[in-house]
């Protein structure tokens, strides 16, 4: 019995020490688990981006330059990066911020909330905008006795529940369904069977004030790029390689557009133009698949998806806003309280094409102020601030 004893206490370490030595690896802290891939950051700000406006982009632009409209188009898509390039030197800045913390540190504390709470509401008014132009082109061309309330009211349960799941599951359903965008394109590329390139001849007859004005009428259609800077601390990566992604999405938008619009402007003239509002559908309608007779209508479900991101991104952030403001750490109830303000101000307005009309020139000039003027005082702030704040870093 001592020699078993003796044995098995002689040969227990060793079957201890023959076993591989595991690395107790600490669990990942929640602000790692928020944390989104650049392939995410990527189809986010695409998917926000290419959304209702897509559809009437040819005939707002047709109705200011003419068939010079995609001269317009391709002047916005060259400017607009001196805009990104701000973004980024305001990220790079506060590179692990949010975007309340960093008008806290630009503008005060409290001037910082002020603006936060700013763009809170312009958040929320672009949301409001998406459901009201969606709710009109639903109307006239796929329910159109269906009451604007239950157009509405669909929009945003689809987007009170995807906003609930944060933004790690919106930026992975944004991966998913950008599967679709390819199938627009191709739906869009019909119209390669009756193109007439002299349609877009004379170019540069509508004069370049006309051009000018149109670039600026464009650049409505990149109004979601600000999306990048609100989200930009979670994001992985460096600085720089979120502004690869930044610059990349643009100008895959840029091409989106830039497609659609040569696609309308080849197929109707200049004359027809001018009389159709919705010129992708009204293209796509004249066409026929063997499986699929209104063609348009297939275009329509599937341009609901973006539809549905682009307004749930905006009533995301609109929400992070006032958990921010607040500082609360569930978002749930705040996009509940959005969601119900969004929903009770589209019902005040509804069908009435007046009141939608001046709510989008209230977002068209906010959007000015908030993406383009804003940013820009924000950078000249941090331009003027560091050698005050070199100087100090040297003095300690």
């Amino acid at each position: 019995m001592s020699e078993q004893t003796t044995n098995s206490s002689q040969l227990g370490p060793k079957k201890q020490a023959s076993k591989p030595v595991q690395k107790v690896t600490s669990p990942p802290t929640n602000k790692q688990e928020r944390k989104i891939s650049r392939r995410q950051y990527f189809f986010l700000l695409v998917q926000t981006q290419i959304g209702v406006g897509v559809l009437s982009l040819p005939s707002d632009l047709h109705q200011v330059a003419k068939q010079d409209g995609w001269i317009s188009l391709a002047i916005a898509g060259a400017v607009l990066p001196v805009i990104l390039f701000c973004l980024f030197l305001i990220g790079k800045q506060f590179p692990d911020s949010t975007f309340e913390q960093m008008t806290e540190k630009l503008f005060s504390k409290w001037g910082g909330r002020v603006f936060s709470f700013l763009y809170i509401l312009y958040f929320s008014s672009v949301a409001a905008l998406i459901i009201l132009l969606f709710g009109r082109m639903i109307s006239l061309w796929v329910l159109p006795n269906t009451p604007f309330w239950a157009i509405a009211l669909c929009m945003v349960i689809v987007g009170l529940y995807l906003a609930n799941g944060g933004l790690l599951v919106l930026a992975r359903f944004y991966t998913m369904v950008s599967g679709l965008l390819p199938v627009l394109i191709i739906l869009t590329l019909f119209s390669f069977q009756e193109v007439h390139l002299m349609y877009l001849m004379p170019i540069g007859e509508s004069g370049i004030s006309k051009i000018f004005e149109g670039a600026s009428e464009a650049m409505l259609s990149f109004f979601g790029f600000f999306v990048s800077l609100v989200i930009f601390s979670e994001v992985e990566g460096k600085p720089r390689q979120k502004f690869i992604i930044i610059l990349l999405a643009h100008f895959f938008t840029f091409f989106f557009y830039m497609i659609t619009l040569l696609v309308s402007y080849t197929f109707f003239s200049t004359t027809e133009l001018s009389l159709v509002p919705e010129p992708l559908l009204y293209m796509l309608k004249s066409f026929e698949l063997p499986f699929v007779a209104r063609i348009d209508l297939f275009f329509i479900s599937v341009w609901f998806v973006s539809v549905a991101t682009s307004y749930t991104t905006y009533l995301y952030i609109a929400s992070l806003g006032l958990k921010q403001l607040f500082r609360t750490k569930s978002i749930k109830v705040f996009n509940l309280v959005i969601s119900l303000f969004v929903y009770a101000f589209t019902l005040l307005i509804g069908f009435d094409v007046a009141k939608v009309d001046r709510h989008a020139n209230v977002v068209v000039y906010g959007g000015y102020i908030f993406s383009f003027t804003i940013p820009i005082v924000m950078v000249v702030i941090i331009l003027v601030m560091k050698p005050f704040q070199k100087r100090k870093e040297e003095a300690s």
